[in-house]
């Protein structure tokens, strides 16, 4: 293929939207461009293009720069990949490079890394003043990732929404807790009533300014659906079913950097068209077949809305095992991370991380991704 080529990645429609020309050549059956774990000198960073390893990869969320004993903790853990989050309004490459190199020396992959000023701004959502410099300020993290020979970083778009907080679960542990009709009682969070088309519009504008930037520099944009997934405080939570995601990628052009960070417990907590729960393993199978998932967030809650509180991930209402092994059948080749999990009572913690909870999560999780592994021999 030659060097600029456009890729026939789409379904078949001839008006469908694309927005930038693909930079890199040689994106096939879902691999994409990866720089080399080792590191040069900085002047060569992202020269160098491997494809993603395939199989699902256990990893975790740190915030900022975690210390040696964090490290530690999670390698004796067995986790093998980073989803890192980096604090602060301005994120350079040296930033950006001086994390890499901290992972690595860890024995560790950085996959996808998040700019926590700019990962899910009202001033974008809501085309309030500043949104351009906003927008700006995330363009220029994209292509520092791209220098520094990352490719994936997540956004989200969940202006106004709300939690409860401090419920004790079943087994005794705190949680978050979210009741849609307490929720309707807090004020509007933004001064007026939103209405859905005024977000989507704010979106293809967003996606307008993005996309092309993202596709030149090989960095996958990663969208997390709205948490809760119900209009709150006068803002419309648009992501918030199977339907919203096909709108989202179909305005993306179906581009092969633009997808889906698949958040397990927001799928579990969206009512779906009839009202019962969303279809999760129906979508994980219609979006991980086009290869739109990046990332996965595993975790669960007790019903769908209007009212839940998380969970562990083998003790909510969605059968985790069939998750796993939906994921493990559309050949999902991106990290998986234990999220929300619940707190124990005096619990330890590393960073952000709860000790005692990720421990037990993590294992969880290993002990489903080896049977359904074991299941596919």
């Amino acid at each position: 293929m030659a060097e600029g080529e456009k890729i026939n990645d789409s379904p078949p429609d001839p008006k469908r939207r694309k927005f930038g020309q693909l930079a890199l050549s040689g994106i096939l059956g879902g691999y994409l461009p990866f720089t080399d774990t080792a590191l040069g000198a900085e002047k060569n960073a992202g020269s160098g293009m491997v494809s993603i390893a395939p199989g699902i990869k256990l990893a975790e969320i740190v915030n900022g720069m975690p210390d040696d004993n964090q490290f530690l903790f999670l390698k004796q853990l067995g986790v093998e990949y980073i989803e890192a989050w980096i604090p602060g309004a301005v994120v350079t490459l040296d930033d950006i490079m001086a994390l890499r190199r901290k992972v690595e020396s860890a024995g560790m992959r950085l996959f996808s890394t998040d700019i926590l000023d700019a990962y899910n701004s009202d001033k974008i959502h809501l085309g309030l003043p500043g949104r351009d410099e906003k927008i700006s300020q995330f363009n220029d993290f994209i292509r520092n990732l791209g220098k520094a020979g990352l490719h994936t970083t997540t956004y989200a778009w969940s202006s106004g929404s709300v939690y409860l907080t401090g419920y004790a679960d079943s087994r005794g542990c705190r949680t978050r807790a979210f009741d849609q009709d307490e929720a309707k009682k807090k004020p509007l969070a933004y001064g007026r009533e939103y209405e859905d088309e005024e977000l989507w519009d704010n979106y293809a504008y967003f996606i307008r300014k993005v996309l092309p930037v993202a596709e030149e520099a090989g960095v996958r944009l990663a969208l997390h659906p709205c948490d809760p997934p119900v209009s709150l405080c006068g803002v419309p939570q648009i992501f918030r079913d199977n339907a919203s995601y096909r709108r989202a990628l179909r305005i993306a052009g179906y581009s092969k950097y633009s997808g889906i960070s698949f958040c397990v417990g927001t799928w579990a907590e969206m009512l779906g068209p009839d009202e019962k729960g969303e279809d999760i393993l129906g979508a994980i199978s219609e979006f991980g077949k086009t290869g739109n998932i990046f990332t996965v967030h595993f975790r669960n809650v007790s019903s769908p809305l209007p009212r839940f509180h998380e969970t562990f991930a083998d003790n909510g209402y969605v059968d985790m095992y069939q998750v796993m092994k939906a994921f493990r059948e559309v050949n999902f080749n991106g990290t998986m991370v234990p999220d929300h999990v619940p707190a124990f009572q005096d619990e330890k913690r590393m960073g952000h991380l709860g000790v005692s909870g990720n421990a037990y999560t993590i294992g969880y999780m290993r002990a489903l991704l080896e049977r359904v592994n074991a299941e596919a021999k």
